[in-house]
């Protein structure tokens, strides 16, 4: 009867990861903290309702989905599971319940000190060795105190029994965290590397476009120059070939930018004010916005944020993302940035326009070279602008509804002063 309910407390609490796997196999989207308390609080009272009971002391493995939600779900998703776990001890009731409660705080906040460090962790297996050394903590409280509490009540006739639970209880602990851990990080490390593969495979995109253009149109350039230059030494000089030379030395310009594009450099990285860039650029296309009857507004708090980038790129880039809006933008539409700092010391930039939108499978191939929305476009300013972001260390995503608008979110890593 002992090993079954733990099978079954093992069984209750790995049905998130079976979850999980069919959204990673679906590809449909999940907000990770509120889907962790919710399943996790499913699981721990499912746990608590099919205990072991000896007395007023009840066995299972309501723990682990509390350390589950602290590590994939974040602090919030933990404390709400164990507030949930708590109320719902309450209403079980017993004897013992003060001591289940301080068990429970004692518990979280071991959890809540300990996930930082869990985050800092490489890899998988130093992560697993972690959290096994972490779940022993709550086993060895509970298997003590409730031994010592049946010693102090003087209730004997339990401690043969409740040894052999102890043990059992010890052994599903420890090895289900350890199983169910190796599970999430196997999958987390898959979806990593599909991740990594399909970002590769936009880049050998952009490698074979660049190096398309370079190929075909420089060999042209070159001659033409060659002759331009011929015709300005000759007897009959042209007033325009100092022009017509100038210009082909700003295409090839663009062309070797094109090249490079696959691989863009920060030649010129410094500490400089967000706010100050992103007026800049909105100052720049205010009258083209104007043009389109588009009103371009910027909110941003009173703090001044830096960051440590190539302030040039960061303009390219923004002045792409806010012109695309723009164009996306029917006439008495509006296009709106906001710049904001977020809980974990980043910089969070949101260009939102009230444009035409975009479904579900445009936005999974936005950022791939020939894909756009105009009637016009090789979709290569959007995926060189993504790149740079990246390069900074940031982050682009999209988030869009078909005739409700788009929202473009730029995460970047904030400079300490």
């Amino acid at each position: 009867m002992v090993i079954e309910k733990l099978l079954i407390n093992v069984f209750v609490i790995m049905v998130p990861l079976i979850i999980y796997s069919l959204k990673a196999e679906g590809g449909w989207k999940i907000q990770r903290s509120l889907t962790m308390f919710h399943f996790m609080s499913g699981a721990v009272i499912l746990c608590m309702s099919f205990s072991i009971r000896q007395g007023d002391v009840f066995w299972d493995l309501r723990y682990i989905p509390i350390l589950l939600a602290f590590l994939y779900g974040g602090k919030r998703a933990g404390w709400g599971v164990t507030a949930v776990s708590a109320v719902f001890r309450l209403i079980v009731g017993g004897d013992l319940t003060g001591f289940a409660l301080v068990h429970f705080l004692l518990s979280a906040l071991l959890f809540s000190i300990f996930t930082n460090r869990f985050y800092q962790l490489p890899s998988k297996w130093p992560r697993l060795k972690f959290v096994s050394l972490v779940s022993l903590w709550p086993v060895l409280i509970q298997v003590t105190l409730s031994l010592i509490i049946m010693q102090w009540l003087f209730r004997d006739s339990y401690l043969p029994a409740m040894w052999g639970v102890a043990v059992y209880y010890a052994i599903f602990g420890v090895g289900a965290m350890f199983l169910i851990t190796y599970l999430y990080e196997t999958l987390l490390e898959r979806d990593r590397v599909i991740a990594e593969s399909l970002r590769a495979e936009k880049y050998n995109s952009l490698n074979e476009l660049a190096a398309t253009i370079a190929h075909e149109v420089r060999n042209p350039l070159t001659v033409v120059k060659g002759f331009v230059q011929l015709m300005a030494e000759g007897e009959k000089k042209n007033q325009y070939h100092a022009l017509i030379v100038g210009e082909l030395n700003r295409a090839e310009a663009i062309i070797n930018e094109y090249l490079s594009a696959a691989k863009p450099k920060m030649d010129q990285q410094r500490v400089f004010s967000v706010g100050e860039t992103v007026h800049s650029v909105v100052s720049l296309l205010r009258p083209y916005a104007a043009k389109g009857h588009v009103q371009l507004s910027v909110e941003s708090s009173e703090e001044t944020l830096w960051v440590w980038a190539d302030q040039n790129k960061l303009k390219q880039a923004l002045l792409n993302f806010i012109k695309n809006g723009i164009e996306a933008t029917p006439p008495n539409g509006s296009v709106s940035i906001k710049l904001d700092k977020t809980a974990k010391k980043k910089l969070l930039l949101t260009i939102e326009d009230t444009g035409v939108g975009m479904t579900k499978e445009q936005l999974k191939q936005i950022g791939t070279a020939y894909f756009t929305t105009k009637d016009s476009g090789t979709g290569i300013g959007t995926m060189v602008s993504i790149r740079m972001i990246e390069m900074m260390g940031g982050h682009v995503s999209y988030a869009s509804k078909p005739k409700k608008g788009t929202c473009v979110h730029i995460m970047l890593p904030l400079y300490d002063k």
